[in-house]
């Protein structure tokens, strides 16, 4: 029944919206990445990275997607990347740049496999208490509670372990785009502004050292941004700047503010297609963290026209960071 409701929510989506939508991956399996690019290309055209700003300044009569896949987990590389390649599939592929250089988990990584072990970790580790705090503090507190409880993610399962530069250089000679996502995967809301900005400009600096090419696109870790954060990503090379903003994209949206949908490879039939015809009404669904509530702010004060304009408000101020950071000092004392 949800597949029949997701079809046709979708084949009225695809008629009656202009533009295309950016999904937004993580870690897929075989099959899983089989499936999305079959049910995604029944409904858009698959295109490059380099091909999105034709598309947004022209109407087809397909819309168009944009695969992207966050994180650099080394899955992306052995096994989505070549199932994309043999499908004739482009895809961007984000990169955390000192994980693929140390090998080491990402944060979230050890908070879930802390979550596996407690089943119901303190309040101070739980997931939106973390997603508040600077890096610092963040990493800090959970490398305590690992070493307290004896706990450490799995770095034998590829969907844990980063893959490597040659791994991604690899990606890149098969024609996939790499871009940034960040130096650490710090919440860049949550840091101060030159904390934030110097993540910014290392991760950008870095993709393009290890590939031998222009780092032309960035994605913010976990989504969270402000306009002053984007322009500068913009500054330093990227061309294009994604979020998680779930929603479809046509030619109001600027290149530096592009909202993506998370799709993840347990999701039904069903469930693909109908998330993707609810992004496409433009609604913007309530996260954890409290930035789906500050889109939505975003949006309905500013409207269309901050879309079009680079010195628009801040989605979440620098003057909310820093309350966060001081507030994360006082939890943390």
């Amino acid at each position: 029944m949800l597949n029949v409701i997701g079809s046709l929510s979708l084949a009225l989506a695809r008629h009656f919206q202009s533009g295309g939508i950016i999904v937004n991956e993580h870690v897929l399996n075989q099959e899983q990445t089989r499936r999305h690019v079959d049910v995604l290309g029944r409904w858009f055209d698959f295109i490059h990275l380099n091909d999105l700003p034709v598309r947004l300044s022209r109407r087809n009569k397909k819309p168009f997607c944009l695969l992207t896949f966050d994180d650099g987990k080394r899955s992306n590389a052995t096994i989505v990347g070549p199932e994309l390649k043999r499908l004739g599939v482009p895809a961007v592929f984000f990169v955390v740049t000192r994980s693929l250089g140390d090998g080491k988990p990402l944060w979230f990584d050890r908070y879930w496999a802390l979550r596996a072990k407690l089943r119901t970790v303190p309040s101070a580790l739980r997931l939106h208490v973390l997603k508040q705090l600077p890096y610092e503090l963040l990493t800090a507190r959970l490398e305590r509670a690992c070493s307290q409880y004896g706990v450490e993610a799995d770095l034998s399962n590829d969907d844990v372990r980063p893959m490597t530069w040659e791994e991604a250089r690899n990606l890149h000679r098969q024609e996939f785009s790499i871009g940034a996502h960040g130096e650490t995967h710090a919440i860049l809301t949550c840091e101060t502004r030159a904390a934030a900005f110097e993540n910014i400009a290392k991760s950008i600096a870095r993709v393009s050292e290890e590939i031998g090419a222009p780092c032309t696109s960035f994605a913010f870790p976990n989504g969270n941004y402000t306009t002053e954060l984007a322009q500068h990503a913009i500054r330093c090379g990227a061309e294009t700047v994604m979020t998680t903003e779930p929603t479809w994209l046509d030619e109001s949206f600027p290149l530096w503010r592009l909202p993506r949908v998370q799709l993840f490879g347990k999701y039904s039939l069903g469930k693909l297609k109908l998330k993707m015809a609810v992004a496409a009404t433009g609604r913007i669904l309530s996260n954890p963290d409290g930035t789906g509530k500050n889109y939505r702010v975003f949006n309905r004060f500013y409207g269309r026209s901050a879309r079009l304009n680079p010195a628009g408000s801040l989605a979440v101020s620098k003057e909310q960071a820093e309350t966060r950071t001081r507030r994360a000092i006082d939890f943390r004392s």
